[in-house]
């Protein structure tokens, strides 16, 4: 059973509304809410990867909105004691404010997010070297805007690359890296090992890098680019 029609066998008498992306996920968050937990507490009360409720995975790396499964949803009104017809009428009445309102995201010049202070102890961008950037869909923690020419022809000096640092990497993706070291740069992921990343740098002199996983701080994939 698809997990658009979980709520279906229920008597609601506006399923679209039901149904609702937006309203799906925020009904999750209140659940969290709550029970005192984070969506990730949540996630990890019910056995999940606590991964599996952030923002970042609520939407593809192509735009498209992500649903939780039925298997997720069945796991978590199990932790938390929700009835499911609770959880259908949570679902069918919340209201979700500004659905379509884009999001303002932290943006910065690649070279300035290379800084110490750029960052707080948790990977998230902190400090004066940030501004907003007007966002139109979920899913993105910050965007780093190119300030050389060192990745052309993909992208040139002022294009600007939106990062999403909790979407699962796959062979192939293009990715922001940062090493403990602080340097961040752009590349290509070639290969996930168990002792080191191997990447393939952007631009016309491309080649091959390899970094140990104890030498990166984080690694963000992008989705989506200004060009």
């Amino acid at each position: 059973m698809s997990e658009r029609y979980l709520f279906l066998s229920h008597t609601m008498e506006k399923p679209a509304a039901v149904l609702s992306h937006e309203k799906v996920w925020a009904a999750i968050d209140a659940l969290a809410s709550q029970n005192g937990l984070s969506p990730s507490g949540l996630a990890r009360r019910a056995g999940l990867d606590p991964t599996a409720f952030n923002p970042s995975k609520r939407v593809a790396g192509d735009g498209r909105p992500r649903w939780p499964s039925t298997e997720s949803l069945a796991k978590v009104l199990a932790a938390t004691g929700e009835a499911l017809n609770t959880f259908a009428a949570r679902v069918e009445t919340l209201d979700v404010p500004n659905d379509n309102a884009p999001a303002l995201v932290p943006l910065a010049g690649l070279e300035a997010a290379s800084n110490r202070d750029a960052f707080d102890g948790a990977g998230r961008p902190s400090g004066a070297t940030w501004q907003r950037f007007t966002f139109p869909q979920p899913g993105a923690s910050f965007a780093l805007r190119v300030s050389n020419e060192d990745f052309q022809p993909l992208y040139r000096s002022g294009d600007i690359v939106v990062v999403a640092p909790d979407v699962p990497l796959r062979t192939g993706d293009r990715l922001a890296l940062r090493l403990t070291s602080g340097r961040l740069s752009l590349y290509t992921l070639q290969e996930t090992g168990r002792e080191d990343l191997a990447v393939r740098t952007i631009g016309d002199n491309s080649h091959s890098l390899r970094f140990r996983h104890s030498a990166i701080e984080w690694t963000a994939r992008i989705i989506w680019a200004s060009q």
